[in-house]
This record gives structure tokens, C-alpha cells and sequence, in this order.
């Protein structure tokens, strides 16, 4: 049994936004765009206090018997460009650098950040496309066509060679036989004085002797 006033105070409304997960807050990405700008500066400034001339990869650099630097502004790798130029000359590098981080901060640099971005993108797109084409077409399938029997086909067949026992048999059966038959021409064939008695017979010489 519910009592009274939990059951008139019990809201389900509420229990459903208590189960319910928050929504996560929507973070515009021109915050973390000004940030990887406002890094490249902060690392810049901390290179000109320790006193590197020419840090590798910065975006300042000196030459000697030369009273300024050469600076630039970068997101990532890309320098901005900002108002046709993507670097400048001055003599005060620091001031140049606390300025610029106050300006990207306000929002003042969005434009050239942005530009920054799609640039990368575009440049990146181009790469995968070109890694793509130069890859090696696939190996297809190719499919044999199929070819009606022929009729004589076991004609167009090629002989399949007898087995080598087969053959050495075969080979000597020829052997015995041919030496069989040349023993039988051999044993009918008479002797010399056989063949002068035949001769002696036949001319009257001699005759046959009575059985």
C-alpha cells in the first residue's frame, strides 16, 4: 500500500530525466583550432626566452649580421596567410608573438585559421586520391569459355606412353619371337651335302634307297 503523500509527490517526469543521460555540450571546433595557433606561439615564446636562434621546425628564424627575424603564424604545419602574406619581418619577435596570441584569442584570425584547415583538407583529399591510383589494378576473374565436346574428340586425345615395364616386356616378347623365327628358317634350311645329294638324285647319279 503506497502512502498518500508519496504518491502525490513522486513525479515520473523527474525520475526519467534523472535516469536520462545528459546531453553532451556541442564544442564549437573554432575553440580548439585557436588553441593548436595560440600552442605553436606559446612554444615560440618559450624558445625566445631560452635563447634558440633557429629552433628546428619554429616559426621564427634569425640570420647573422641581421637585426630582426623572420616570423610566422602556423596551425599544425600550414602558416596563415593574412592579407596575402604567410611571414613577416620584425625586430621585436616577443611583442610580435604576444600580439598575435592576443588577436587569435579575440577570434581576430579565424578567417586565415580556417583557410589554414581547408587547405590541409584539400591537400590530404588530393593524397589519398593519388595513393589510389597508383595502385595496381586488381587481378580479375577470367573466366574460360566453355567448349563443346567434339565427337573425335578421344582422336585429338594424345597417346599416353605405355608404362616402362610394359614397354621393356613388350620388347622382349618382339626379341623371342624373332629369334624363334630365325632358329625354324634356320633348322629347315639343308646343309651342303644335303644339297648335293638332292642334286645327285635329281640327276640320275643316285637313286633313293628302297624303305
Amino acid at each position: 500500500m503506497t502512502i498518500d503523500f508519496i504518491k502525490q509527490l513522486h513525479q515520473n517526469s523527474l525520475e526519467k530525466a534523472w535516469n536520462a543521460r545528459p546531453a553532451k555540450p556541442v564544442r564549437d571546433p573554432m575553440l580548439k583550432r585557436r588553441e593548436k595557433v595560440m600552442s605553436r606561439i606559446d612554444a615560440a615564446l618559450a624558445q625566445l626566452e631560452g635563447g634558440e636562434i633557429n629552433p628546428p621546425r619554429g616559426i621564427y628564424q634569425t640570420r647573422e649580421n641581421f637585426n630582426g627575424m623572420r616570423v610566422q603564424l602556423k596551425y599544425g604545419q600550414r602558416a596563415l596567410t593574412i592579407d596575402g602574406r604567410d611571414h613577416w619581418f620584425v625586430e621585436d619577435a616577443a611583442t610580435f608573438f604576444r600580439s598575435a596570441r592576443e588577436a587569435v584569442g579575440n577570434g581576430e584570425l579565424d578567417g586565415a585559421i580556417n583557410d589554414a584547415v581547408e587547405s590541409k583538407d584539400k591537400a590530404k583529399e588530393q593524397d589519398t586520391r593519388l595513393a589510389a591510383k597508383s595502385k595496381p589494378p586488381g587481378l580479375e576473374k577470367v573466366r574460360t569459355p566453355e567448349v563443346a565436346p567434339h565427337r573425335n574428340a578421344g582422336a585429338d586425345e594424345p597417346r599416353l606412353a605405355k608404362p616402362l615395364a610394359l614397354e621393356k616386356a613388350g620388347i622382349l616378347e618382339v626379341a623371342a619371337d624373332d629369334k624363334a623365327s630365325g632358329d625354324q628358317a634356320h633348322a629347315a634350311r639343308p646343309g651342303r651335302f644335303a644339297q648335293k645329294y638332292e642334286k645327285l638324285l635329281a640327276a640320275g647319279i643316285l637313286s633313293e634307297p628302297a624303305l
